[in-house]
């Protein structure tokens, strides 16, 4: 199985270096499944490097709890894949257009609704490997859980949209699948709904997902049959069953993220953006005037998505209240509000992984000056 490997990093280490030898810049392609999250680039700005033929599972070890999979293999034959031994990948990647692959997942670092629970794509990435900007097939730590030594370099890669490198191929930590799952649907408004998730947080509940819209907040429990049912007593609610509700907020297809959304009688001035507003759990507030039809919380009050027609007004708020933006869609969102400091390390990473700035992404839109360069776009 590791000539799998081999040969899908030979392939595309070989295009890198091809397009280095030419002057070309390159966009990397696995599904197109995030397009509507980045700014479009254009073909003036670089040729795709498509990693849809790169797929494939490497290696599966259910008892070890590991599994190793190629860029271009679909999350969704990955899934089917643990499904056989009753194990999933727990941070629930989205699968926008049911197309998401490996390579996409790593790289945008998107989680879906148990996010806050069982953690990101980056906490349960083990090993990765990459090929670099000098068409360098690397490899970053390891296939097992056990695997510490020096800086975990592969976790550099999770959110940095292909700004390092290639994916090539990616082990993952997976977990056992929960014996039962039931949704609770409780009736109340935002603030409600937030105070209600913080006292969740406050005793044990096998909370998998939270999401509130339109007056319903509604409860995902995942775990033992025992602890589900004794949860499902405890807090009340109406139980439910909810068909693909979880799945469709996770890969935005419920009626919330459709672009025709309209907004009660507000007439925007813009088109509305869809804005991705992290938060504190507890933020106490929300942005002024926003009308519950074009809001929507998920995470325990940890992430909020907002419908606005000023994206700027957004930011504003949610930097007031200790938050971060990223307004769907935009070239510089990926970024948020991060400080120069910040943006000065990005741009060492990225000068080290990929110095002649072969890789065009939405995080090569920093502008940052350092002590030995003037302010410079990349």
């Amino acid at each position: 199985m590791s000539n799998l490997l081999t040969q899908a990093g030979t392939q595309l280490s070989e295009q890198v270096q091809a397009a280095k030898a030419a002057g070309r810049r390159l966009i990397i392609n696995g599904s197109g499944s995030k397009r509507g999250w980045l700014p479009n680039f254009g073909d003036a700005n670089g040729e795709l490097l498509s990693t849809s033929e790169v797929r494939g599972i490497v290696a599966y070890e259910p008892e070890e709890l590991v599994v190793t999979a190629l860029a271009g293999t679909p999350i969704r034959e990955l899934e089917m894949t643990l499904a056989q031994q009753d194990q999933m990948l727990a941070f629930e990647p989205p699968q926008f257009y049911a197309q998401g692959t490996v390579g996409g997942m790593i790289s945008s670092g998107l989680s879906g609704p148990s996010r806050p629970w069982f953690g990101s794509v980056r906490d349960a990435l083990l090993g990765i490997s990459l090929v670099n900007g000098a068409g360098e097939c690397l490899n970053f730590g390891g296939q097992v859980m056990k695997n510490v030594a020096g800086y975990d370099v592969s976790r550099l890669v999770a959110g940095a949209f292909g700004a390092l490198g290639v994916v090539t191929a990616a082990s993952l930590r997976v977990q056992p699948r929960h014996q039962q799952q039931q949704t609770l649907h409780l009736e109340m408004n935002c603030a409600a709904a937030v105070r209600f998730c913080r006292s969740l947080a406050q005793q044990y509940n096998p909370v998998t997902g939270t999401w509130w819209h339109d007056g319903v907040l509604s409860i995902r429990l995942g775990g033992s049959e025992a602890a589900v049912s004794a949860s499902v007593q405890k807090l009340g609610g109406q139980a439910a069953n909810v068909g693909t509700l979880w799945q469709d907020i996770r890969d935005h297809k419920h009626e919330f993220f459709k672009a025709s959304l309209q907004v009660g009688a507000h007439q925007p001035s813009a088109p509305l953006k869809l804005c991705r507003v992290i938060l504190p759990p507890a933020a106490p507030q929300d942005l002024p005037g926003v009308e519950a039809a074009s809001l929507a919380v998920e995470w325990a009050g940890g992430l909020r998505w907002l419908w606005h027609d000023e994206p700027q007004q957004v930011r504003a708020w949610a930097e007031s209240v200790g938050g971060w933006v990223w307004v769907l869609g935009e070239a510089a969102s990926a970024l948020g509000n991060l400080s120069r400091e910040h943006l000065a390390l990005m741009t060492e990473i990225k000068k080290a992984f990929d110095p002649a700035h072969l890789f065009v992404s939405p995080l090569n839109f920093a502008v940052v000056e350092t002590a030995d360069e003037p302010a410079h776009a990349h």
